[in-house]
C-alpha cells in the first residue's frame, strides 16, 4: 500500500510539474491570458524557420507554443506569417530566473525586411521609431481562425481591421541577414526605405535618411550578436534554366550526358561572377548579347536565342518588345535595405564600399510603356517569396505580383529572368527536374549554393547574420529579462544543431544556415563538412564585428586547428 501511495505521489508530482509549464492562451471567457513578458522584434526573414525552431526547442516548455500570424495568400498551409508572427509560450525550465515558467509573448515582424531590423532601432537618437507590430493581447479567441496545424492561429490583416491586430511600438531588437553597417550607406540602394503602414497606407513618418553608425559604447550603446551564417542564391526562370543547360552542353561546359531539365548538382548550369555582375548592374540589356561558341557545330558563335539551342531545350523564345524589337533580360534585384541585395551587390559588384564600383540597376516603373522600352527589365521585389513569385510570373506569362504588366495576347509577357534570392526556396523540385515552381537555382563560377561549397570557399554568396538591441534600457524595468531571452535566441540561431533541423534539402544538395568557428561557443568544422552539424571555418569577422564588404578568410583560431578543403 505504501508503494502504491509513493507511486501515486510521484505521478501527481509529475503532473503538477507539467501543469506548471502548461500554457492555455485563452481564458474561460475567450480572452487572452495576459503575458508576463512581451518582446517585439523586426527585420529580415532569412532565419525565420530557425527562429521558430529555437522558440520550440530552447525557449519554450514542451507543448506550450501557440503561433499567431497574418495570412500569406500564396501559402494557405503556412505556419509563419506573411508579415508578422507571434509566439506565445511558457518559458522553459533551463532559462534564467525571470523567464522560466513565465508566460512569454515573442513577436517577429518581417515586413520591410532587414532594414527594419536596423533603422527603426536607431531612429530618434536611438530612442526608436514606433512600428506596426502584431498585438494579440487585446484580442479574443473568436478573433482568430485556427490554422492548418494544432496551436496555430491566423487572420487576414488589412486596413479595415488593422487597428484591432496591430499596435505602434518600438522594436526591442532587430534582425539582419548581414551585419548592420553594410545597410547604413545613405544615398545608396543599400540604405533602407520605409514601406507603407497597413493602417494608413502611407510610409512611416519620421524615417531617418542619414544614419551611418551604430553606437556600441556609452549610454546609448547597442549589443550586436552573431546569429550564424546564411547562404544566398541566384534563381532563373525554368525556360532560361533549360536554355543555359543546352547552351553549356554545346559549349562543352556541361557533358552531353546531362538531361535537359535535370536538377542534380552535376546538371546545374553556371554563370560566372562577371556575367552576373553585368546583368544585375543593367549593363547587359537583351538576350542576343549573351553568346556561346558552339563546339558541336564547328565553333560557330551563337546567341542563346539561336533556334538550335531553343530546339535542344524544347522551349520557345521569350517575349520580343514591340518597341525595341529585342528580348530584354529580366532582372530581379531587391528592395532597398534588403540583406539579400546587400550581399549580392557586395560580392558581385563590390558595392557600395569600393569607390567607383558599379551600382545595381535602377528598377523600371510598373507602367507598360516604360517597361516595354527598357533593356533590361529591372524590378525590385520586396521579399524572397515575392522574388519567387516574380520569377513565376515571368515564366508563366502572368502578373500576380504586379511587376510583369506588359500584355501579350490574352496574357502577359513570358520572359527569361534572373533574380537574387535566398538559397532555400522552391525545394520541391526533384533531381529529375519535376515539381516545384517555375524557376530554378544555378551555380556561380561552377559551384552550387550548398553548405559544402560555402565551407570550401568555392561558393561566394553568403553572409553572417546579426541581432541587435540596446545594451541597457533604464526606461524598461524588464529589460534584463528581455536581454537574457534575446541572447538565448541569438545563440541558438547560430547553432549547427538548429541548422540541421531547419535547413533545406535541395535536389542539388543541402543549403540554408550554419554555424561558424568564430562563434564564442567554440564550434568545430570538419572535412568534408558534416551537413548534420554544419560549421564553416571562414568568416567576415574583423575588428570586433563582421563585415560583408570584405572577402571572407579562414579563421586561424578555429577549434581543433584550421583546415580548409580544396575544391
Amino acid at each position: 500500500m505504501k508503494k502504491l501511495n509513493t507511486l501515486a505521489a510521484a505521478v501527481a508530482l509529475a503532473v503538477g510539474s507539467q501543469g506548471a509549464y502548461a500554457l492555455t492562451p485563452w481564458t474561460s471567457t475567450g480572452g487572452l491570458n495576459a503575458p508576463d513578458l512581451v518582446i517585439y522584434t523586426s527585420g529580415g526573414a532569412a532565419q525565420d524557420k530557425a527562429y521558430g525552431q529555437v522558440v520550440t526547442t530552447t525557449l519554450a516548455a514542451p507543448g506550450t507554443v501557440d503561433v499567431f500570424s497574418d495570412v500569406d495568400p500564396a501559402d494557405p498551409t503556412q505556419t509563419l506569417g506573411a508579415r508578422w508572427t507571434a509566439y506565445y509560450f511558457t518559458g522553459a525550465a533551463n532559462l534564467p530566473s525571470g523567464l522560466a515558467g513565465k508566460k512569454i509573448l515573442l513577436e517577429k515582424r518581417i515586413y520591410g525586411a532587414a532594414g527594419y531590423g536596423v533603422v527603426p532601432l536607431l531612429a530618434n537618437t536611438t530612442k526608436g521609431l514606433p512600428l506596426e507590430h502584431l498585438n494579440i493581447a487585446p484580442t479574443k479567441q473568436a478573433d482568430w481562425v485556427a490554422g492548418a496545424t494544432a496551436q496555430t492561429w491566423q487572420q487576414t490583416i488589412s486596413a479595415t481591421n488593422a487597428s484591432k491586430y496591430l499596435t505602434l511600438v518600438v522594436s526591442d531588437a532587430g534582425f539582419a541577414g548581414v551585419e548592420p553597417s553594410i545597410l547604413l550607406k545613405p544615398g545608396t540602394v543599400n540604405y533602407p526605405v520605409p514601406v507603407n503602414q497597413v493602417t494608413t497606407g502611407q510610409p512611416e513618418a519620421g524615417w531617418p535618411t542619414t544614419l551611418t553608425t551604430i553606437p556600441t559604447t556609452g549610454a546609448t550603446a547597442f549589443t550586436i550578436l552573431p546569429t550564424g551564417g546564411l547562404v544566398y542564391g541566384v534563381g532563373v526562370t525554368a525556360d532560361l534554366y533549360k536554355v543555359l543547360q543546352a547552351a553549356e552542353i554545346r559549349a562543352g561546359k556541361l557533358p552531353n550526358t546531362v538531361k535537359i531539365g535535370a536538377y542534380d548538382e552535376a546538371s546545374l548550369p553556371s554563370l560566372n561572377r562577371n556575367v552576373l555582375a553585368s546583368i544585375i548592374s543593367g549593363n547587359v540589356g537583351s538576350w542576343d548579347q549573351i553568346k556561346i561558341v558552339d563546339t558541336t557545330a564547328g565553333n560557330t558563335v551563337k546567341t542563346l536565342l539561336d533556334p538550335s539551342i531553343l530546339n535542344d531545350a524544347s522551349v520557345n523564345a521569350p517575349y520580343v518588345s514591340q518597341i525595341t524589337g529585342k528580348s530584354p533580360i529580366a532582372v530581379g534585384n531587391r528592395n532597398n535595405g534588403a540583406a539579400v541585395g546587400a550581399v549580392a551587390y557586395s560580392v558581385l559588384l563590390n558595392y557600395p564600399s569600393v569607390a567607383n564600383s558599379f551600382a545595381p540597376a535602377t528598377a523600371v516603373p510598373n507602367t507598360s510603356t516604360d517597361e516595354d522600352a527598357s533593356l533590361p527589365i529591372v524590378k525590385q521585389p520586396g521579399g524572397t517569396t515575392d522574388t519567387g513569385n516574380l520569377l513565376k510570373d515571368w515564366q508563366n506569362g502572368t502578373n500576380l505580383t504586379g511587376y510583369n504588366n506588359v500584355k501579350n495576347g490574352a496574357g502577359y509577357a513570358n520572359r527569361w529572368g534572373i533574380a537574387i534570392n535566398n538559397a532555400s526556396g522552391n525545394s520541391k523540385v526533384t533531381a529529375a527536374g519535376t515539381g516545384g515552381d517555375g524557376w530554378r537555382y544555378i551555380k556561380i563560377d561552377g559551384y552550387a549554393p550548398t553548405l559544402e561549397n560555402v565551407a570550401a570557399g568555392a561558393y561566394p554568396l553568403w553572409a553572417e547574420g546579426t541581432l541587435i538591441f540596446h545594451t541597457a534600457k533604464a526606461s524598461d524595468k524588464k529589460w534584463a529579462d528581455k536581454v537574457n531571452l534575446l541572447t538565448a535566441l541569438a545563440n541558438d540561431l547560430g547553432s549547427p544543431t538548429v541548422a540541421n533541423v531547419v535547413n533545406s534539402k535541395q535536389a542539388w544538395g543541402t543549403t540554408g544556415v550554419f554555424g561558424t568557428t568564430v562563434d564564442p561557443r567554440g564550434f568545430s568544422a570538419s572535412i568534408p563538412l558534416n551537413t548534420a552539424s554544419p560549421v564553416v571555418p571562414l568568416t567576415h569577422k574583423k575588428a570586433g564585428g563582421t563585415h560583408t564588404d570584405i572577402v571572407p578568410v579562414a579563421d586561424p583560431n578555429a577549434k581543433g586547428g584550421l583546415a580548409l578543403q580544396l575544391k
